[in-house]
């Protein structure tokens, strides 16, 4: 085995480690995995000016559309977001949360922060800091390498 097949295998292997405890764990209660995503993208990435839609939503999860479609029905339903066509291209829609989604999200995500907490506390925010700097660096790489067949 190359180093660079060693390095890539070692790296696959952390990844996937870190994606199974994060997915495995329940970590919110009330919402899914997915909804808890789309919910944080939506609270982190939207603006008034530059509200997102689900084909936003989808580039950015890599869900199917057909899953991107029942997480934003069941999100509506809830009251947590809003669909919004667009005034100037009438095929566009914008998806934003609500009071009670923020609420929602918040309140669940309030578990999270405090198990985020304890890792930064273990590991430092300096260090923290950096892995999420170089995990956004790989990431960013993964998405030119990787095509996006959804």
């Amino acid at each position: 085995m190359t180093n660079i097949s060693y390095a890539g295998d070692k790296l696959l292997d952390s990844w996937l480690n870190l994606t199974s405890t994060l997915w495995n764990t329940r970590l919110v209660s009330s919402l899914t995995y997915n909804e808890a995503h789309v919910m944080g993208l939506l609270l982190r990435h939207s603006t008034d000016e530059n509200p997102m839609t689900a084909t936003d939503l989808i580039h950015r999860t890599r869900l199917l559309k057909s899953q991107m479609n029942k997480i934003l029905t069941s999100l509506e339903s809830r009251g947590y977001i809003t669909r919004t066509r667009a005034e100037m291209d009438k095929r566009m829609i914008f998806i934003r949360l609500t009071k009670e989604g923020m609420e929602a999200y918040a309140q669940e995500h309030s578990r999270v922060n405090a198990i985020l907490d304890q890792l930064v506390s273990k590991i430092g925010p300096e260090r923290a800091l950096s892995i999420a700097k170089e995990l956004g660096e790989i990431t960013e790489i993964l998405d030119g390498i990787v095509p996006n067949e959804k």
